[in-house]
C-alpha cells in the first residue's frame, strides 16, 4: 500500500501532510497514485519506481508537491 511513504518525508512535510495511521497513509498513497497517474491496484514497488522518477525531475516533483498541497487543503 504505502511502502514508499517513508522515503517522501520532505515532500509530504512541504505539503503539510503527516499521516498518523493506516487509513491516513492509504489516503496519501491514493493521492500520490492519482497525481502520478498510477493505478489504484498497482504493486507498491512499481508505484515507487515511478514516484522516484518524479522526485528526480524538478518539474514533476513540483507538480507532485502542488498536487499533494491541493489534496491536503481544506475543502
Amino acid at each position: 500500500m504505502s511502502c514508499y511513504l517513508r522515503h517522501m518525508k520532505a515532500i509530504l512535510a512541504d505539503a503539510g501532510i503527516e499521516p498518523q495511521n493506516k487509513e491516513e497513509r492509504k489516503a496519501v498513497d491514493l493521492a500520490i497514485r492519482q497525481a502520478t497517474n498510477q493505478k489504484k491496484n498497482e504493486k507498491c514497488n512499481i508505484v515507487w519506481k515511478e514516484v522516484k522518477n518524479w522526485i528526480q525531475d524538478e518539474k514533476k516533483k513540483t507538480r507532485l508537491s502542488n498536487s499533494l498541497k491541493e489534496w491536503n487543503s481544506p475543502k
